[in-house]
């Protein structure tokens, strides 16, 4: 069963797009952070979201404070 995609304030972009939008255009090889509130919901739809997107590979995550949670990737090789 899919978690429920957190609620995002009006005027913001939805959470799948901002994933979607983070393996379009991070380049290759390279690592990127995804700032995130730290609330379960927002971690566990996050790193299920992640899954969908074969070479984003979550190298690691840190609760940066009480309020902020980071989700680490990287972009892998194109598997085509």
């Amino acid at each position: 069963m899919e978690p429920k995609e957190p609620d995002c304030p009006a005027g913001r972009k939805p959470h799948h797009q901002r994933v979607a939008e983070i393996d379009r255009i991070l380049p290759e090889g390279k690592t990127a952070g995804i700032a995130i509130d730290n609330t379960e919901e927002h971690k566990t739809w996050y790193l299920h979201e992640l899954k969908k997107y074969p070479r984003l590979e979550v190298l690691n995550q840190v609760e940066l404070n009480k309020d902020v949670y980071v989700i680490k990737v990287r972009k892998g090789p194109s598997t085509n």
